[in-house]
């Protein structure tokens, strides 16, 4: 195995000058901060005269379906992936460097001679491309996309602003986790002034729900469970909630921040129920105390050490039930005398 090479930013814009087709992608199941960077990266590039295609692995979740409603991301087609990518000159990964998370088309990425080159906020990072840009001390990918465009020149205008705003936004929970650091405003502010407007994004992110997610959040608030003293909390969603609620899977993004409004609540997992064979998904959350990228890191997984998940393959009941001791048995002792602060990163 061989590992990427971490390089700098100015490495990065010199790989990324040199291709004239570039293929772009993230992570499965993408969230705000992956298909904010994944489509204003596509924006950027193509006003520098590159051809420039984006993909990601499902279709864009209705929440955030507005940032693409003018220019739609491709969807990749697993038996398709060989050829996309030898199309292109260049591969840009955002927002992960970890195999696992590039779901079917992993094994193609790996076997595709087109360079490859990752930009990533995450501590995880695997042989998936061939350099690495990392900043883990980002709180949002956008933010280095936006670095990425104001080192090389690129301009970033109105609809890119909105783009990577709603990525830096959703990633550090409208700026309240404790990833919201004083650089996630400058960047923030940054972006306001290039045209991105927060009040009419938060209304389109936020106030925006459907009647099925608002069920399945009361359904996660009525039965999630209390342990080590009312420190750990453990959000089982299984199908028959998803069922009664006619939510999907999508709609669970975010919600295992809700019992982290309880204040003796010092971490969280949520384990997610899957179709059939499919591994369970595995968030964890913690407000302090706990690397929680350390503990998915048991089952392959991995992340930021305040947000992080794992897929474990076993039965649901089982898993769930190890995972949840795993979470307890890893908290520090120190983090009930610790004094509240901070907030749960996302990933």
């Amino acid at each position: 195995m061989t590992m990427p090479i971490r390089i700098d930013i100015d490495a990065a814009i010199e790989r990324i000058g040199a291709a004239r087709r570039i293929v772009i992608t993230t992570h499965a199941r993408a969230d705000g901060d992956a298909i904010g960077c994944v489509a204003g990266m596509r924006r950027v590039l193509r006003q520098q005269g590159k051809s420039a295609e984006a993909y990601v692995h499902e279709p864009v979740p209705e929440r955030y379906a507005f940032l693409t409603a003018a220019d739609p991301l491709s969807v990749w087609r697993p038996a398709a992936a060989a050829g996309v990518l030898a199309s292109c000159d260049l591969l840009l990964v955002l927002d992960t460097c970890a195999a696992v998370q590039l779901g079917d088309i992993a094994d193609a990425i790996r076997a595709a001679a087109a360079d490859k080159l990752a930009i990533d906020h995450h501590v995880t990072r695997d042989d998936i491309v061939a350099a690495a840009w990392v900043d883990t001390s980002a709180g949002a990918c956008a933010q280095l996309v936006l670095r990425l465009c104001d080192r090389a020149g690129w301009h970033v205008d109105a609809d890119t602003a909105t783009l990577l705003f709603a990525g830096l936004a959703t990633d550090t929970g409208w700026f309240r986790f404790s990833n919201a650091d004083s650089a996630a405003f400058e960047d923030a502010a940054r972006l306001i002034s290039a045209g991105a407007r927060p009040s009419a994004l938060y209304e389109a992110l936020f106030l925006q729900e459907i009647l099925p997610r608002v069920r399945l959040m009361g359904e996660v608030m009525r039965s999630f469970e209390l342990r080590a003293d009312g420190r750990v909390a453990v959000v089982r969603v299984t199908r028959e909630m998803l069922a009664r609620c006619g939510a999907t899977r999508e709609m669970t993004e975010d919600i295992i921040n809700e019992p982290m409004r309880v204040a003796s609540v010092v971490a969280c997992v949520m384990l997610t129920e899957p179709d059939g064979d499919a591994p369970v998904r595995a968030s964890f959350r913690s407000k302090r105390d706990l690397d929680v990228a350390r503990l998915a890191a048991r089952w392959g997984g991995g992340g930021h050490s305040r947000a992080a998940g794992a897929k474990i393959v076993g039965p649901f009941v089982a898993v769930a039930e190890d995972v949840a001791a795993a979470l307890v048995d890893s908290l520090e002792p120190a983090a009930a005398a610790s004094p509240p602060g901070g907030g749960s990163g996302s990933g």
